[in-house]
């Protein structure tokens, strides 16, 4: 799996993101818990979790109610296909793998509830769920570009924008998700009406065209 090139749309399960990536990823696909003001992990596309008490379980409640851009569900079935899919990519999996129980990693305990295996105790599981390993993409987009690999360019989550339109190594375009049920859940507005990635390989082009106010550039 190769490392993601900023000038690529991310896919969660694919790609191993460096900070270009990772901040245009933000855009197309949520996490199951994000950073809060005090750097502990609060709940996001989760609503929330609990260790069992010797810490080999990792019990996940996920948000009811939320679609992805698809109009597909988010419940436990996507989580567990996006994670899947961390466990077989060859690069992924070297940090995930070692986690959990590789007999049976992840389970679904009802339609908005999934448990995650531990291979030792780890009662701060919840610290992995706002990295790349709690992103969640479309499991029908996941599908569909593993028949047709040029999918890959079009992802598909439940972020805060839509996947719009991609000039290869030029410019990157998501829109507003308008129809964002989980916003007001998470008590987060959407501003902007679209957002543009420019990739540029050389960070002296970077900083002169960021100060001369043509684009918020991602420099990879």
């Amino acid at each position: 799996s190769p490392r993601a090139h900023p000038a690529l749309p991310p896919c969660p399960t694919r790609r191993s993101s460096d900070l270009a990536a990772n901040t245009m990823a933000t855009a197309v696909f949520e996490p199951l818990a994000a950073w809060d003001e005090d750097g502990f992990p609060t709940p996001y596309l989760a609503s929330g979790w609990e260790p069992s008490d010797d810490g080999l379980t990792f019990t996940v409640f996920l948000r009811e109610g939320i679609k992805f851009h698809d109009g597909t569900d988010f419940n436990a079935d996507a989580v567990i296909r996006n994670f899947e899919g961390l466990l077989v990519d060859p690069l992924i999996s070297l940090a995930v793998r070692p986690a959990v129980d590789l007999d049976n990693p992840i389970e679904k305990i009802d339609e908005y509830t999934v448990q995650f295996n531990l291979a030792k105790p780890n009662k701060q599981f919840a610290t992995s769920l706002p990295s790349q390993l709690g992103l969640i993409a479309s499991p029908a987009w996941l599908d569909a570009a593993d028949e047709t690999p040029a999918l890959n360019q079009n992802p598909v989550g439940t972020g805060p924008f839509v996947f719009d339109s991609r000039t290869v190594d030029s410019v990157t375009r998501f829109v507003r998700n308008d129809n964002r049920l989980q916003a007001e859940q998470h008590g987060r507005e959407v501003y902007l009406d679209a957002v543009e990635y420019y990739p540029i390989s050389d960070s002296d082009i970077g900083t002169g065209q960021f100060e001369a106010g043509e684009h918020a550039s991602e420099i990879g």
